[in-house]
């Protein structure tokens, strides 16, 4: 009645239960009960894993195969909130608290790639003096080195006739003097 080594028996499945086979030099055999170890075939040692990748296991043709996860219906609801009720307006105007990059406990906010709290500290805008005008009315290009020069102080200067007679010494002064005097 024992179980020999040569005999057939099938691996356990999860449904059936192992019965102890009567041993005749036992006095109460149907109290006797056998532990099942890990080194039989089976499911049974793949019952409480921790892998999240898989649903369950079967054994096809000798080897253990895992069960995917069931796939998504297409017309599922998702689950999280399909509406927001702010605007995108009163959403990027919206009253935030200062922040920056090396803060110490700074609130918690949904990932943004332009984020305040991401952002190196900088300094404040500087506060002008009450009653102090910062209108300058100056045009940058205007040159008030020369601003009331007029023709008469720009081209009679009072010089005594030039004699030279050597056009290359008459071009090079009169090229200075246009310098100076558009300056």
């Amino acid at each position: 009645q024992g179980s020999r080594s040569g005999d057939f028996c099938p691996a356990p499945t999860a449904h059936s239960k192992k019965e102890p086979l009567p041993d005749a030099s036992s006095p109460y055999p149907s109290a006797m009960t056998m532990q099942k170890s890990q080194s039989e075939g089976g499911l049974a040692f793949l019952k409480n894993s921790k892998v999240g990748s898989a649903s369950g296991f079967m054994v096809v043709a000798g080897n253990i195969m895992a069960l995917p996860h069931g796939k998504k219906v297409k017309g599922a609801m998702p689950s999280g909130p399909s509406f927001t009720a702010v605007s995108e307006q009163q959403h990027c105007y919206r009253e935030v608290p200062h922040c920056y990059a090396s803060m110490d406990r700074k609130p918690l906010e949904a990932y943004s790639p332009l984020a305040h709290r991401s952002r190196l500290a900088h300094e404040d805008a500087p506060v002008p003096l009450k009653n102090a005008s910062t209108i300058e009315f100056k045009d940058p290009h205007c040159v008030h080195k020369r601003r009331f020069v007029t023709t008469q102080k720009n081209y009679y200067t009072g010089e005594m006739p030039d004699m030279r007679s050597n056009s290359g010494m008459i071009a090079d002064s009169t090229r200075l003097k246009r310098l100076l005097q558009a300056s």
